[in-house]
């Protein structure tokens, strides 16, 4: 499927008084966004430049050490990531923890009761690994959160039914990042532009973000009551299957979020 190359355009007749189209473009004379597609990691976003890509390991909220990739693009002052956390992994590696902290309290030796054994680890063998899945996308909120100055905006979030949340801050520098934070499919995805004071918001380039099926096509769940997609949940249907729902476009940002975006305030404003 062919995805839009460049997200702002179909913002200008939504946004407030063609804010984005009055703002300064931060391409070059016949530059534009393109489509970036990783296979790899299951998603598509527009970046302004060929990001570089980097293997990380990322240390999360329960102490444990997950793999990812970080994807960077930069345009002048301003930088546009996306980084990909893969927690498949994540209940095997705190089982793993869990039943090594039983071994090492010797509390696996034959013959202790439950009781004993018990006694001999006390609260210090815990599995985390629901809490650690689950709570992923709020321990990377609050990664920006802690580092900002002053948050600008914090409210709940989707992206074609996909819940995520989302965070916009000043930075100690002055600088402004708007970010998007998404689980999908055990993998953790944050989208965020950073960008110079008064330069205009960059909220094209995380709603530019899709999330992507086996097949690499794009993915779009419908609403099912208050039901959307969330991370080890049942899943609501797909949108577009069976004659029901449709793609959205890029409609409908904000308010009820019945477009492909929903949750966030109006896109294409000028930074504070």
């Amino acid at each position: 499927m062919r995805l839009m190359r460049l997200v702002p355009a179909a913002l200008i007749l939504l946004s407030p008084a063609y804010a984005f189209a009055q703002a300064p473009s931060i391409f070059a004379p016949g530059q534009e966004a393109t489509d970036y597609v990783s296979k790899a990691d299951y998603f598509s976003i527009n970046f302004p430049t060929e990001p570089k890509v980097q293997e990380i390991t990322y240390p999360d909220e329960y102490r444990i050490t997950l793999p990812g990739r970080i994807y960077t693009s930069e345009v002048g002052k301003s930088r546009y990531r996306v980084t990909v956390v893969d927690y498949r992994d994540a209940l095997k590696i705190h089982a793993a923890r869990n039943a090594k902290c039983f071994e090492d309290a010797g509390a696996n030796k034959p013959g202790l009761t439950a009781q004993q054994r018990h006694d001999a680890v006390g609260d210090a063998c815990q599995d985390d690994g629901v809490k650690d899945v689950r709570g992923a996308m709020m321990y990377a909120t609050w990664n920006f959160v802690q580092k900002a100055t002053k948050v600008t905006h914090l409210a709940t979030y989707n992206t074609d039914v996909i819940e995520g949340n989302e965070v916009h801050t000043i930075n100690p520098d002055e600088s402004r990042t708007y970010a998007v934070i998404h689980m999908y499919e055990n993998r953790l995805y944050i989208a965020e532009a950073t960008v110079p004071k008064n330069a205009p918001a960059a909220n094209w380039f995380q709603i530019s973000i899709r999330f992507l099926d086996e097949q690499y096509n794009p993915v779009r769940y419908q609403y099912s009551g208050l039901m959307v997609y969330s991370n080890g949940y049942p899943k609501p249907p797909r949108a577009n299957q069976g004659g029901q729902g449709g793609q959205g476009g890029a409609q409908g940002q904000g308010g009820q979020g019945q477009g492909r975006q929903g949750g966030g305030r109006g896109q294409g404003q000028t930074a504070p």
